[in-house]
């Protein structure tokens, strides 16, 4: 039940904070969010790991080992949630997230392509159903568009294209993450199998993720900052760093701890309901509605997640 409850706060902790990103998008770009978002992250772990006299057990870890926890994150946050970042730009937090549920489609078909499971009936059928379900919810953004604007035509030439990329920024982002959890639920558990410190080798596998991320990431953002200014309003940074505690200081250690207990294949499945937390934040915080189709893609995509795992 432990293990459970984790990975509930993870999908709440984690819609919540994409939300509040939502909001300072247009001051902040994608790579700079997560740049200090991941600090935020390294920091939070770097002193509950010195807090606990737990630091210098980083050094007994195997280098192959450290190499897996940095190919993790790379994965899950320096690819899958900036690429996120970008769909959510385009679609919204609602949409994006929705078509992201796929994440478990991904994670098993990888499984039937390299480790030889059989594939089923059921896949199948739930493939199908995830495929109408983004269809659905690309198609109700644009009718949503088609509503607000006179000329289809230019409807079509300015719209589509980027309904287009948002949808498969997010499918991107599915696959990253993907392949981002489950490498994270393997070398979680071979961190604590050497160690044996609990709940505290997830904190050190985390501090280990998030200061390859923060190092990486902050690279890229000095990079860019040459061509896009920093933020300089006050209100944007407290929703920056609120954006990140809960999401890479809060939602990873529970993300971490919903991993290492209840597996990657249960904590795919509880984010596949992340959308059901984005949609109330998303109108409570940002006044967005999604509409009846919207709703409609959520459930099918939702569906066939759910049936994929049964």
């Amino acid at each position: 039940m432990y293990g459970e409850l984790m990975a509930i706060l993870t999908g709440v902790s984690f819609a919540l904070s994409f939300v509040l990103a939502r909001k300072i998008e247009s001051e902040a770009t994608p790579i700079f969010q997560n740049a200090i978002r991941s600090i935020v992250g390294f920091i939070t772990f770097f002193f509950i790991c010195l807090s606990f006299g737990i630091l210098l057990q980083t050094f007994s870890l195997p280098l192959m080992l450290v190499l897996i926890l940095v190919t993790s994150i790379s994965f899950t946050v320096i690819l899958g949630d900036t690429a996120y970042l970008v769909s959510q730009k385009i679609l919204g937090p609602a949409k994006a997230l929705a078509i992201t549920t796929t994440t478990p489609f991904f994670t098993i078909l990888f499984a039937i392509l390299f480790l030889n499971r059989p594939i089923s009936v059921h896949m199948i059928f739930s493939g199908i159903l995830i495929a109408i379900g983004v269809i659905i919810i690309t198609k109700g953004e644009k009718d949503d568009l088609n509503n607000k604007e006179s000329n289809e035509n230019e409807l079509n030439n300015r719209v589509l294209p980027k309904m287009v990329k948002g949808t498969l920024w997010a499918l991107f982002t599915a696959i990253s993450w993907a392949i981002g959890i489950a490498l994270t639920d393997f070398s979680i558990n071979q961190v604590d199998h050497i160690l044996n410190l609990g709940v505290l080798s997830t904190m050190i596998a985390m501090m280990v993720r998030f200061l390859f991320a923060s190092v990486s990431l902050s690279l890229i953002a000095s990079i860019e900052s040459t061509r896009k200014a920093i933020p300089k309003n006050r209100n944007t940074w407290i929703i920056l760093i609120a954006s990140a505690v809960l999401s890479y200081s809060i939602g990873s250690i529970f993300f971490g701890e919903a991993v290492h207990i209840a597996g990657a294949v249960f904590m795919s499945l509880i984010s596949t309901a992340m959308p059901l937390f984005t949609i109330p934040f998303s109108y409570l915080i940002n006044k967005e509605k999604i509409s009846k189709k919207g709703f409609l893609g959520v459930g099918l995509t939702l569906i066939g997640v759910i049936l994929i795992l049964f």
